[in-house]
């Protein structure tokens, strides 16, 4: 399945999460999440926001891969939407980071998204950390399974890494519809001696393609493609891809606008090999909203993302900058 850019690039947004050897009982994570503007600005917080990065966040820790637990994770914000500032009076999107070292003891089971909300979620954190986080959980379980699977959880050296998980997603502006690209790739790795090639450490790989056309400003799908290759050494040049229209045509028009992750988590129930491109689908809506900010100038355009006095900004207490009663929240929701 090839992709092909359609109209004005947006924006893109890249999630990582990468596993690697720590000890023998546990096993080191870390991930990332980053936001790319490509157009316009943004009337925001007394400012105007342009182009370039927008979010950098990430998230690091250890777990313990038999229990399935999260030993200790910390997060790091080096961009950030609002620093401290008068029109903030003084908060900033890192004043809740340290929440995330609550996190530790929880399981990255299928209460993760729910133990995440009560932590982190809404007014508690920040959305972009939580949207990494809610990757991070079944990317580390899914990478972990299938280094049981390929490789029968092989002994390996502190640093070596296990697992790694990218997903991009690019927005594009059309006239009245929003084009969406993804891209996930998954990539297993098999211990080698030092010294060995780098060819040596490929043990998997799973990609995942899809392209999406929304209308705006419903953010409903008019179009949605799927396909996915799964490759090992063996059949590293000869793998084809496989269309995946039985996930993708169930969910021509729906909306991303709300609903759409109980919608997938639906349709995805107790089907473990696609647990990938659940994951994967997904983060489309939270990538959505991103583009958003750069879709021909939403803050004149489209309604309810209008806000007092000619400025955007996010839903009421979805995070802790746009909680109700925050320096940003009494001006813009009154």
């Amino acid at each position: 399945m090839q992709l092909h850019a359609r109209g004005l690039p947006l924006h893109t947004r890249t999630l990582s999460v990468t596993l690697s050897a720590a000890s023998a009982d546990a096993v080191a994570f870390e991930g990332y999440v980053l936001d790319l503007r490509k157009r316009g600005c943004v009337p925001v917080a007394g400012d105007l926001q342009g182009t370039g990065i927008i979010h950098h966040m990430q998230l690091a820790g250890e777990l313990d891969p038999t229990a399935r637990t999260i030993t200790r994770i910390a997060a790091r914000m080096p961009t950030v939407a609002f620093e401290a500032s008068f029109a903030s009076q003084g908060e900033s999107c890192r004043d809740l980071a340290g929440r995330v070292e609550h996190l530790a003891g929880v399981r990255i089971d299928d209460a993760w998204a729910r133990s995440l909300g009560a932590e982190i979620g809404g007014p508690r954190g920040c959305s972009h950390v939580l949207t990494l986080a809610q990757l991070l959980g079944p990317s580390a379980a899914w990478g972990l399974d299938e280094d049981a699977r390929i490789l029968a959880s092989p002994p390996r050296p502190a640093g070596e890494r296990i697992f790694r998980r990218d997903l991009i997603v690019d927005g594009y502006e059309l006239p009245d519809a929003l084009y969406l690209t993804l891209q996930l790739n998954d990539l297993h790795f098999a211990p080698v001696a030092p010294g060995a090639a780098a060819a040596d450490r490929f043990a998997a790989q799973l990609e995942v393609r899809a392209a999406a056309l929304l209308t705006m400003p419903e953010m409903s799908t008019l179009e949605l493609a799927i396909a996915e290759r799964r490759r090992t050494s063996s059949i590293l040049e000869t793998a084809p891809w496989r269309s995946r229209e039985d996930r993708a045509t169930p969910l021509v028009g729906a909306t991303l606008r709300s609903g759409i992750s109980a919608r997938l988590l639906q349709q995805f129930a107790d089907v473990r090999e696609d647990r990938p491109l659940l994951d994967a689908l997904l983060m489309l809506a939270p990538a959505t909203v991103q583009c958003l900010a750069s879709y021909v100038d939403t803050w004149t355009q489209v309604p309810w993302m209008r806000a007092g006095g000619s400025e955007t900004g996010g839903f009421p207490d979805s995070c802790w900058m746009w909680r109700r009663d925050g320096a940003l929240g009494r001006k813009r929701f009154g």
